[in-house]
């Protein structure tokens, strides 16, 4: 049950409402679509300031997605209470009707703006507003025209799009009481590399190009450090690092981000990040071509060897963003960016040129063999077999001149060669000095006296090698009748040089019995033993000189050996045998050159050769060198 007094209280609450109802009815009187009313020009008086939210206030720019405040000061406004107020948003378009500017002609409503704010201080107002999300894509810019996209209004140095802010404010009712525009630069959501360059002096940095890599292929990999000192890194910050092509003229366009990056090293003010060069798009005209260009936007490129337009240069651009959007440090850097057939055009020269200079030598040595490969050529021996020791300090070498020279064309700097490279070269060296010293030896050391019977059988099989070789030469076809005539020539020499070791063999042997008979013959048959020595051991100096002669006669006429690539993994001895520490030498050098060779293609340095590799090719080489050793060199 009401009382008297709960009745009047009552009666009184709705006379205060009789009285407040002319003023709610402004609400819900405002046009449908306010954003997008016919503005109004006797209202049009006032000043608005919009700044971004956040830590560079000055910027110019904000994000879609993300706040900005606004100060608006006009004598329209009232001196106190509240109004509403919408924020709307649409882009500066700078476009004929031969593009479809329609969806840029509406402006698109704040989603935190609509409600009223009260006044601050007499006609000035201060409001929040978010950038829509809603916005279409941004036009192009007037620096790029394109047939079928519509021109947009940018900012100086076409650092960002310009958009226009449209702040309506109504009173009571439906009454419009402000309409003010304000352009303010507005950028994607999600735009980094294309994201304004800001003042350096606010959001600057220091940045460096990593050591040895002032080019790097699509495909190779940058290091960058970034020092903001005086400036501290947020633990949360995104590091971006994009690309474009550096320009001499004409528009460079946009950015285009890096591939994978990885971050090396990161301090409160400073970061090492490493970033994967993508291919970037809309490459200059290479070799001049520019330069001839006649558009009347030419692009000119700009490269590191600029006589001959080699090494286009890029721009690189590494961003600190801090959580609200805002660079904490932008640092743009120029890199030169080759290209694979550049790289490999320089390798096949500086290999070609120096195999060739090898090879003209080899060939001159071997002039009296028949016929030689070139590779043969540079690592025979002088006996005319191919070594399998000076192969090896061969490949090693040309696989080094090919990487240094492959890494060095890539990366336009001296690299450092690896430890474990040098050390393989070591490993090679060393195996060949040994192996010739050993071979030296053996030929510096004496030969052992000749038996008798020994050389009688050299002699017979050498005498039939060379009937066997003139009944060859004298079937021969007449392209092949020169080889085979000197070749039994040569098995000719080579067995009067047999038969006549074999003959002062035999006047040594009688020589010395001669003259061990001569302490056992009688007194009265001294003298004539004496004689008979003396006889025999003027014969067998003749017969040595007259073997002398022949040997020389041999050597002459005999053609230097023609080198096999079976040399490599066959013993030179008699019969001729696989060698399996040959073998196994061999196998381990060309898997453990492939495997650098691989690791300099695709990762355009030299690698760091693992220490199994190291002890597999040391233990190889080893085993070699001691098999040389072991070796009869009687037997050879």
């Amino acid at each position: 049950m009401f009382s008297c007094s709960n009745w009047k209280r009552l009666g009184r609450l709705g006379i205060l409402a009789i009285a407040l109802w002319p003023h709610s009815p402004a609400l819900a009187a405002l046009p449908a679509d306010p954003c997008n009313i016919t503005p109004i020009p006797t209202i049009q008086n006032g000043v608005a300031e919009i700044l971004a939210r956040a830590n560079n206030t000055q910027r110019g720019w904000q994000r879609q997605g993300r706040d900005v405040e606004i100060s608006v000061r006009s004598p329209k406004l009232p001196d106190k209470g509240a109004v509403r107020v919408f924020v709307c948003v649409r882009w500066q378009v700078n476009s004929d009707s031969s593009a479809d500017i329609k969806p840029f002609l509406n402006f698109v409503q704040s989603g935190s703006t609509g409600g009223a704010i009260a006044i601050e201080k007499p006609g000035q107002l201060k409001i929040s507003a978010t950038v829509p999300n809603s916005l279409p894509g941004a036009p192009v810019s007037p620096q790029d025209p394109q047939a079928d996209k519509v021109t947009g209004v940018y900012a100086k140095n076409n650092a960002f799009p310009l958009a226009d802010f449209r702040i309506l404010a109504f009173g009571d009712g439906d009454t419009l009481l402000l309409d003010l525009i304000q352009p303010f630069g507005v950028i994607a959501e999600y735009t980094y590399c294309d994201m304004p360059f800001t003042d350096t002096t606010v959001d600057g940095g220091v940045g460096d190009v990593g050591e040895h890599k002032n080019w790097q292929p699509a495909g190779g990999i940058f290091e960058f450090v970034v020092r903001t000192t005086p400036k501290t890194i947020p633990a949360n910050a995104l590091v971006k690092v994009c690309f474009r092509w550096k320009l001499e003229k004409g528009d460079p366009g946009s950015f285009y981000e890096s591939g994978p990056t990885y971050m090396l090293d990161k301090q409160t003010q400073s970061i090492k990040v490493a970033a994967t060069v993508l291919q970037i798009p809309r490459l200059p005209k290479w070799w001049l071509g520019s330069r001839k260009d006649t558009n009347a936007e030419p692009r000119i490129g700009a490269y590191d060897i600029p006589m001959v337009d080699l090494v286009p240069l890029a721009d690189a651009r590494i961003l600190i963003i801090d959580v609200d959007g805002s660079p904490v440090a932008d640092v743009l850097t120029t890199v030169g960016i080759t290209n694979l057939l550049f790289a490999w055009i320089i390798v096949i020269v500086a290999v070609l040129f120096a195999f060739i200079i090898l090879w003209r030598v080899g060939k001159y040595r071997l002039k009296g063999a028949p016929k030689c490969n070139p590779i043969l050529s540079v690592i025979t021996t002088r006996r005319g077999y191919a070594s399998l020791s000076q192969f090896q300090i061969l490949l090693w070498t040309f696989v080094v001149i090919a990487s240094a020279t492959y890494v060095m064309a890539l990366q336009g700097d001296l690299i450092a060669i690896t430890t474990g490279t040098l050390v393989l070269l070591g490993i090679s060296g060393s195996a060949t000095v040994i192996s010739k010293a050993k071979s030296e030896q053996e030929a510096a050391a004496a030969l052992p006296p000749v038996d008798p019977a020994t050389a009688a059988a050299d002699a017979k099989a050498a005498d039939e090698e060379a009937q066997k070789l003139r009944t060859a030469a004298m079937l021969a076809s007449p392209e092949a009748k020169k080889e085979a005539q000197a070749a039994a020539d040569e098995a000719d020499a080579i067995a009067k040089a047999a038969k006549s070791k074999a003959a002062a063999a035999n006047a040594v042997v009688d020589a010395i019995k001669k003259r061990a008979a001569v302490a056992d013959a009688p007194a009265d048959q001294k003298a004539a033993a004496v004689t008979d020595a003396e006889r025999a051991e003027t014969i067998a100096q003749q017969a040595l000189k007259d073997a002398a002669i022949a040997d020389a006669d041999a050597k002459k006429t005999t053609r230097l050996r023609h080198p096999r690539w079976s040399d490599l993994v066959m013993e030179e001895i008699k019969g001729r045998e696989l060698d399996v520490t040959r073998i196994q030498m061999l196998y381990f050098t060309l898997v453990t050159a492939a495997f650098v060779l691989l690791k300099v293609i695709t990762s355009y340095e030299i690698p760091v050769i693992p220490e199994g590799f190291l002890l597999l090719m040391g233990i190889s080489n080893s085993v070699y060198v001691g098999s040389k050793f072991a070796a009869n060199p009687a037997a050879k």
